[in-house]
């Protein structure tokens, strides 16, 4: 029995052993691993970025046109009056196609879109020019905002003297009625001396 007790004695301390030591090779183990993986991405992003970055920046610039011209033109398909952008009709996915070959080509976008309206009418401009009635809605709403901030500087401003002169009207009361105590007591201590 001593015996027994002494193997299991023994195996006890070499499984507590071993999970002492199984647990800081573990975390060890795993850091290594995340360590090399962060040292691969990074080493594939840096390669991959010195080959791919013109393409990407290319792509982001045509894109970029090309969204411009497609939200700043109607589509002619008289489905119903939106942007070519937002309109799903073939007609619409023609155009898209048409303005990327002409970006592609070399066309800046004003030439497409100047051609666009052009052959198809300048209602078809989503943003309204700035000329002629089309100035009045560019300028009245920071005529509105203008006149909204003097009409309330001009309320703030009167309601703030109304403020200092009730102030003052409830300083000068008070210092009415001191006068008026100080007179009465004067009053009564030339009376209490008569007497």
């Amino acid at each position: 029995m001593g015996k027994g007790m002494t193997v299991k004695t023994g195996r006890l301390e070499h499984i507590a052993m071993f999970k002492n030591m199984a647990i800081p090779n573990f975390i060890g183990i795993a850091v290594v691993f995340i360590a090399c993986g962060f040292a691969i991405i990074t080493h594939a992003q840096t390669e991959g970025s010195g080959v791919a970055e013109p393409k990407g920046v290319k792509d982001a610039a045509l894109e970029s046109k090309l969204e411009e011209l497609l939200t700043t033109v109607y589509c002619y398909c008289g489905c119903e009056r939106e942007t070519i952008e937002v309109c799903v009709c073939d007609t619409a996915v023609m155009i898209e196609k048409d303005f990327r070959n002409r970006l592609l080509a070399g066309q800046t976008v004003e030439q497409i879109r100047t051609n666009y309206l052009d052959t198809f009418g300048p209602q078809f401009y989503a943003v309204m020019p700035a000329k002629g009635i089309n100035l009045l809605a560019y300028i009245m709403p920071a005529v509105i905002l203008v006149l909204i901030g003097g009409v309330a500087f001009a309320v703030l401003r009167r309601s703030r003297r109304q403020m200092v002169t009730s102030h003052v009207l409830e300083e000068s009361d008070q210092q009415v009625s001191d006068t008026t105590v100080k007179q009465v007591e004067a009053e009564l201590e030339r009376y209490k001396q008569q007497n």
